[in-house]
């Protein structure tokens, strides 16, 4: 069971980059690292790991959502380049990344993203990993690993495929290209666009629309889906660890890096 309260907040858990909140009878994961896009860190993926375990298996909606113009922008590649000549180092954060990835997908009650701006790279392996997701009129979706000479990390070479067609999820994959929230909506990678002042609301309505079944059914549902993602995880982590070795790879990050702004 959880242990939070009604009041529960970042200020009370210490978390820096995210809140976690309860709101009535959902729980709230919000991503707030503004200044980068919601792109993961070692404090993000930390605080996140932290958040899961302690909604633990309470089974009550859990929707994840972001603060400012992005829901997540994924990896923090910055850290890739300050990590490229410490192994242990990349390979821990992908460990870390893994481990939340598995948090979520293993929580027992439904697990709703509610997008609110840019999405890409891991930002999106973390839509493909909640049950559903409604998503902001404004909010652009990529997978966009390969604009930066990578590959999925968390998870989407396999699990973007499922929700929306074997041929559309390759072209994603290899494009780099976005989409806008309504083809998103029209190939299923989201259920729902509302307006973007409409997001919050249409998420708790989609949280009390599943949450008011019972739990134990619903545990067992989710139990029945296949979304276990650790082998595919464990396969691309091994292989980024690899290929981080390509010198054109850290060209590539270093480019990124001499950008003073990053314009999506």
């Amino acid at each position: 069971m959880s242990h939070l309260s009604q009041a529960n907040s970042s200020g009370e858990s210490g978390n820096r980059t995210i809140r976690l909140e309860t709101r009535g009878e959902h729980f709230w994961i919000i991503l707030d690292r503004q200044e980068a896009l919601n792109a993961f860190d070692e404090t993000m993926l930390a605080e996140l790991n932290r958040a899961l375990s302690q909604v633990g298996n309470d089974g009550r909606p859990l929707i994840l959502t972001g603060r400012g113009r992005a829901f997540s922008t994924g990896g923090d590649l910055l850290g890739y380049l300050s990590r490229l000549n410490d192994p242990a180092a990349m390979r821990h954060y992908f460990e870390t990344a893994a481990e939340m990835l598995g948090k979520l997908t293993r929580y027992p009650g439904p697990t709703i993203a509610a997008v609110n701006g840019i999405t890409v790279a891991g930002g999106l392996e973390l839509v493909c990993a909640c049950d559903l997701a409604v998503a902001a009129r404004s909010a652009r979706f990529a997978d966009g690993h390969i604009n930066y000479g990578l590959h999925p990390g968390g998870g989407s070479s396999a699990s973007l495929a499922p929700l929306i067609g074997e041929r559309r999820a390759r072209w994603l994959l290899l494009s780099g290209e976005f989409i806008d929230a309504a083809e998103a909506e029209r190939i299923g990678l989201v259920n729902r666009v509302v307006s973007d002042e409409e997001l919050d609301a249409a998420a708790t309505e989609m949280a009390a629309a599943v949450g008011r079944h019972c739990r134990a059914a619903i545990r067992r549902l989710k139990a029945l889906m296949p979304k276990e993602l650790t082998e595919v995880l464990r396969a691309e982590r091994e292989s980024l660890l690899e290929h981080f070795h390509e010198p054109e790879v850290r060209e590539l990050l270093e480019s990124f890096a001499a950008r003073s702004k990053t314009k999506w």
